[in-house]
């Protein structure tokens, strides 16, 4: 999710495919455009393996727990492209298949 300000900002639109970077990995996921989330934050689920959410993710560990610190990692973001927006439009296709039966 993104705010509508952040995504006007880098030229995204509804359903765009974008791919989200951070100092440990890539995904392609669909933009989807809200004022629920606060401006200059992304937000999204990582319940769901084909997500790939958790590549972004620091390896950075709790000390005492030992949980991994799944959800806080700065990101860059833009409009996929080349093959990565193909792979990333198929599987988002699959995925609403699955979601939808």
């Amino acid at each position: 999710m993104i705010h509508p300000e952040d995504a006007a900002r880098h030229l995204i639109n509804e359903g765009d495919m974008v791919c989200i970077i951070s100092a440990r990995g890539k995904i392609d996921v669909k933009a989807h455009i809200t004022d629920e989330i606060k401006q200059g934050v992304l937000s999204s689920t990582f319940h769901f393996p084909e997500v790939r959410m958790n590549d972004l993710t620091s390896s950075v560990s709790d000390s005492e727990a030992m949980c991994p610190e799944y959800k806080v990692v700065a990101v860059n973001i833009r409009k996929s492209k080349g093959q990565y927006k193909a792979k990333a439009e198929a599987k988002a296709k699959v995925g609403s298949e699955i979601s939808t039966t």
